[in-house]
């Protein structure tokens, strides 16, 4: 089971970016390890609330719904 608190710090996050990031860059944006923003991520990916695309070994996360600019 999530921790509603770290996902909501992941999906605040995502909220406020003006792009696409990596999971690196949500980890320290939210202050979080990176494994764990990893895993919540996966998950989230899988319920519907997060879509991901691959950009050679990076994957970057968007809010489902949201556009990049």
């Amino acid at each position: 089971m999530l921790d509603e608190s770290v996902s909501k710090l992941i999906l605040d996050v995502l909220r406020k970016a003006e792009c696409s990031l990596t999971i690196d860059n949500i980890a320290k944006r939210a202050k979080i390890h990176r494994v764990t923003a990893s895993k919540y991520l996966a998950v989230m990916e899988a319920l519907g609330q997060v879509k991901m695309r691959s950009v050679g070994k990076a994957k970057l996360f968007l809010l489902r719904g949201r556009h990049e600019k």
